[in-house]
Parts: C-alpha cells; structure tokens; sequence
C-alpha cells in the first residue's frame, strides 16, 4: 500500500472536477495548503480526514492509493463476502470505471464490473421486495402490489425456480384469505404449474370467486394445468369450452393454441375475439393474428390484419398519428417490399 494522500486527493479531485480552491473552501484552509499536498510537499493533518472523505463521497480508507491488483483484490472481497453499501458500490464502480479507462479489455475488471451490477440489481430487488411485503400486509387486496412483487420475485431464467417457490409461500396466505384477488390467484396458478404443484394449483382454481366475465381464467388455468401433466387433449377440449362471446377468453384460449401449434385454431380463436369485442375494442387478438399470419407467410392475411389495426385505431380511438399507427404503416410497408 502507498499512503501517498496527496495523489489520492488529486485523483479524487480531478475525478470530481473540483478545483483545489473548492477543497479549500469546504476544508477552511489555504488552497495552496491543498497544492502542497497534491505535490507531495506535505501532508494533511490526520484530523481532517474525515473531511476529506466526506467532501469526495468516499471513506477514509479511499484516500490511501492502493497498488491496482490490491484494489482489485479489495472489490473482489467486497463483493464475495461484505454487504454491498451504496458507498462500497460506489468505490468499486470509481475504481472499475477508471481501470478500464486505461484498459477496456481488461478481463478481470469487466467480470468485477458485472459481478457489482449483478450484485446491486440482486440486493435492490431484496430490498424492493420487503418493501412489497410490507404493503401488502395493509392492503391485501391492492391487485398492483402483487403485480409488483410477482415482478420482483418472478425471476427469470436461472432464478425462477426459487423464485416461484419464494413468491408461492410469501403470497399464499393472502390468497387463502383473499380469494376475490383473482390477478393473485392466477399468478398463484401459473407459479405452481411452474413448480409442478399440480395438487396445490388445482386448489388455487377451485377457490377462484369470478364473476361471469371472468369465469374463463379458470377455464384458461385448467386447461393450462392439463397441459403441465401432458394431457393435451384435455387442454385443447377444455380451451374450446369458452364461450364464442367472451372477447377475452377466446383472446387467451388462441394464445393457448398458438403455443401448442395449433395454427388455425389459434385464427379462429383471434377472430371471434376481436368480434366479440366491445367498442373501443381491444386490438391484443389482432395484433397476435397479424403477428401469426407473419410467421406463417401469409403476407396478404398479414396486411390485411395490420389494415384492420389502422382502421380500428381511426373508428374506435380517432387515432390517426400515433406511434401505434406508424408502426401498423411500417409494418405493412415492410411485407410489400418482400413480396
């Protein structure tokens, strides 16, 4: 270690964009007293410090210049063993941040710089997720926090495991007390499909209360159910029990069929959809069939389908310019140039 203060101040100063007459002001002290530092001539007094460290955001201990591979070693140790404060992040993304100014390719810098994000995104979702828990102890039926908290604890990839199983134990309770918050029960649902809890989504979905609108979730769920235990059959019949006039539910049922590659009935679906709809009518099943026929390369169905957007987007919203609209137009301008 080089217990040069005077190039650690000057460092820090110039990192800053701080003058050394700022310095002074803030210390109460001659500028030239920082100049003399910053040139070696001599050194601060070990009382002010606290001062020191104070004004450039960092602790004591950053203004002792440390060799480069020891800085690494001590941001390596921070992240594998201590909590990571906001002042520890920010000393390892300075230091980081400079390292890699000097060398962009250097290799353990950018996995140390990945690590510190990856840990700060890690301990922000912690955080965010007590918070979470802390609401909806006083709002159990507050559809938003659950949303929230699903997000949070929804994971992805190679977390989602744990995840579901954090997010079906955290959440349970209120469900059990409060089975009208049907958006927590269907994440509850899907979240133990995940988890092949077969038995305990089965009870999620009985203990639904729907009104008659929303009496295809647990269609939807059961069907999603018989599909996770690999009776396809079942799932399709299931599906195709929803009634042709409920917009919503033949939107999911054909976002059911599409996954499964059930192609047409994925159309019919998304068709009976959109004309059960009611004025302003949702575009979702339209958009889904636009994106459909793209995939299957019927270029003409698919204009057809982004025309139809257009046209809903002008009678039903008078919408004629909005990014929405641009992007229909791109699309359609798109398909008629490959073809």
């Amino acid at each position: 270690m080089n217990l040069d203060l005077g190039n650690a101040i000057k460092k820090l100063r110039m990192e800053n964009k701080t003058t050394q007459e700022e310095v002074a002001e803030y210390l109460g002290i001659s500028f030239q007293a920082v100049s003399k530092w910053e040139t070696g001539t001599t050194m601060p007094d070990i009382s002010l410090l606290p001062e020191i460290a104070a004004f450039f955001g960092v602790r004591i201990d950053d203004l002792f210049s440390v060799d480069h591979e020891d800085e690494l070693k001590r941001i390596d140790h921070i992240l594998s063993h201590d909590g990571l404060s906001e002042q520890s992040y920010l000393y390892a993304k300075r230091i980081l941040e400079a390292s890699l100014q000097d060398d962009p390719d250097n290799v353990s810098a950018l996995k140390l710089y990945a690590r510190l994000h990856l840990k700060k995104t890690n301990d922000d979702l912690l955080e965010a997720g007590r918070m979470l828990e802390r609401a909806m102890k006083r709002s159990p039926l507050d559809e938003e926090i659950f949303g929230l908290y699903r997000a949070v604890r929804g994971g992805g990839n190679y977390k989602a495991h744990s995840d579901d199983d954090w997010f079906i134990r955290v959440c349970e309770p209120y469900a059990e007390k409060h089975p009208q918050n049907f958006k927590l029960m269907v994440m509850l649902i899907e979240a133990a499909i995940r988890m092949r809890y077969f038995e305990k989504a089965e009870k999620y979905i009985n203990r639904m209360q729907l009104d008659n609108n929303k009496e295809y979730l647990r269609q939807i769920s059961l069907g999603d159910l018989e599909l996770a235990k690999g009776n396809l059959d079942n799932a399709k019949a299931i599906w195709n029990t929803i009634p042709a006039q409920n917009s919503m539910g033949q939107y999911e049922a054909g976002e059911r069929f599409n996954r499964i590659n059930e192609y047409d009935q994925a159309i019919k679906c998304f068709k009976t959809a959109f004309d059960a709809a009611a004025q302003p009518r949702y575009l979702d099943a339209v958009f889904s069939l636009a994106f459909l026929y793209t995939k299957l390369g019927r270029k003409a169905d698919a204009i057809k389908a982004w025309q139809l957007i257009l046209d809903t987007l002008a009678s039903d919203y008078n919408d004629y310019d909005s990014e929405t609209v641009k992007w229909a137009h791109n699309e359609i301008q798109k398909l008629q140039d490959n073809n």
